[in-house]
């Protein structure tokens, strides 16, 4: 891993582990440091660590925290996000109650597509994830930086088809949790605003590399 990535990355860290601390968000700060001791290596371009995803999804929360009903955790829900899809075989959702809280650990459940066994379809997943305060944020700034980061890793194909679920699951999840938690409307107009500049410059530069997208 090149010297200045392990530098920026370790910046980061100490950053929000500050920010955390400065707050008395010891549940999110203890979620951070649980993450980084399971999140080892890289991601899929060989050079980001893999903790970088969390972190990255955790820091777009912490700027949304005076929209957020339950801003501390959905801070710890942004970093332990992956875990029960990624780290089944030793964390599950009682695990994870018993570790933080039932808040938290529920999120983490809605925010798994799959986990020991169980595949939930497309309409049950974006469906409960509506109703929850916690993970609709986290959900919404996990794809907001998975796009950021797709170049290059991901075909032209698989992005125009990931950025396509914008208009078939995420905008529409939004519509319904903005009116059942109009707290934090604030929250999910900044990540709606986000993500539609995210979908129109990524058509762009498909149009360009000659990939059919849909109209917007």
């Amino acid at each position: 891993m090149p010297v200045e990535i392990q530098d920026r990355h370790r910046k980061q860290l100490s950053v929000m582990r500050g920010f955390l601390e400065g707050r008395q968000f010891y549940l999110a700060a203890e979620a951070m440091e649980l993450v980084r001791g399971t999140e080892v290596g890289t991601r899929k371009d060989l050079v980001t660590p893999k903790l970088h995803h969390q972190l990255s999804v955790a820091r777009l929360v912490s700027t949304l925290l005076p929209h957020l009903l339950y801003p501390e955790e959905t801070l710890a829900a942004a970093f332990l996000h992956d875990l029960l899809e990624d780290h089944g075989q030793e964390w599950t959702r009682e695990k994870l109650e018993q570790r933080f809280n039932t808040r938290i650990a529920d999120a983490i459940w809605t925010l798994s597509k799959k986990t020991h066994g169980l595949v939930k379809t497309p309409e049950a997943y974006y469906g409960a994830l509506a109703l929850c305060p916690v993970g609709s944020i986290v959900k919404l700034a996990d794809r907001a930086h998975n796009i950021q980061t797709m170049h290059g890793v991901f075909s032209p194909e698989k992005q125009a088809a990931y950025v396509g679920e914008l208009d078939t699951h995420y905008f529409p999840m939004i519509r319904v949790a903005r009116r059942k938690y109009p707290k934090q409307y604030g929250a999910y107009e900044n990540l709606k605003i986000l993500l539609r500049s995210q979908r129109t410059l990524v058509y762009h530069v498909l149009r360009a590399s000659g990939v059919l997208v849909p109209e917007e």
